[in-house]
């Protein structure tokens, strides 16, 4: 079966967990319709893997389709890979899915089912299963309140989907952020008051490890900047977060 969703998977240099989210898309119970792949110039065998998966996704009626990333002088690279899909995806759902997390196979059902039964959704997240370097150590990210946003990202941005409305109204990524593109996003769409839901289920994987986690500095300092420019001038919560994310080297 295929659904009303554009996916978007972003890459670099990807070829040793890219496969494993490959699978877990094609493994779906509701496939997407088109299945948009943004390389970032990968060196290692990314592009060869990409090719070998292309048929597969079209002989199940997905429209796969790969490209390189264009880069522009003083954009950041991951929010630029996203916006460069997001200017070209056509169905009503959007869904992103970045190289190293993957989908258990009811994910994409569950996502359209509830943005079917609730048309004036134009956002939704599940929790996300957060999986460090050693094994045994995984977490769950319930979404939150977005109300938590002064002081920390309240929804899993790999457990979250949205209609393709909400990108219009809002727009698209900021790519004078590295690391927290995401976190801008998800202020604007709540200032904007874009009615939000959530979900119960388990079922998304995210692989820790990435940018964000080997950057701290950037990613608190991007964080900081990003609430002190949303939320109110006399709100301390940022400052302190900012201050309990540095002693604890988060």
């Amino acid at each position: 079966m295929i659904g009303d969703i554009s996916l978007v998977t972003i890459c670099w240099n990807a070829e040793g967990t890219l496969q494993r989210t490959l699978e877990g898309v094609l493994a779906q119970e509701v496939l997407p319709r088109e299945y948009r792949v943004v390389d970032g110039g990968s060196t290692d065998g990314t592009l060869a893997l990409l090719e070998r998966w292309q048929g597969r996704f079209r002989e199940r009626g997905v429209d796969f389709q790969v490209e390189r990333q264009v880069r522009l002088p003083g954009e950041a690279g991951i929010p630029g890979a996203w916006n460069q899909a997001l200017a070209q995806v056509r169905c009503g759902i959007v869904a992103l899915l970045n190289a190293d997390d993957w989908y258990d196979p009811p994910v994409l059902r569950l996502v359209e089912e509830a943005f079917r039964r609730s048309p004036a959704l134009g956002a939704l997240s599940l929790p996300v299963w957060m999986h460090p370097a050693s094994p045994g150590r995984e977490w769950l990210f319930r979404p939150a309140s977005l109300g938590q946003l002064p002081w920390r990202m309240p929804v899993p941005h790999p457990g979250t989907f949205f209609r393709r409305t909400t990108y219009e109204r809002v727009g698209r990524y900021d790519t004078a952020y590295r690391i927290a593109a995401d976190y801008d996003f998800i202020w604007r769409c709540h200032l904007a008051k874009i009615p939000w839901g959530t979900l119960d289920q388990a079922c998304i994987h995210m692989q820790l490890g990435g940018l964000a986690n080997a950057s701290r500095a950037l990613a608190r300092r991007e964080t900081y900047r990003i609430a002190r420019r949303h939320g109110s001038p006399w709100d301390p919560r940022p400052a302190l977060a900012w201050l309990l994310r540095a002693l604890s080297a988060r």
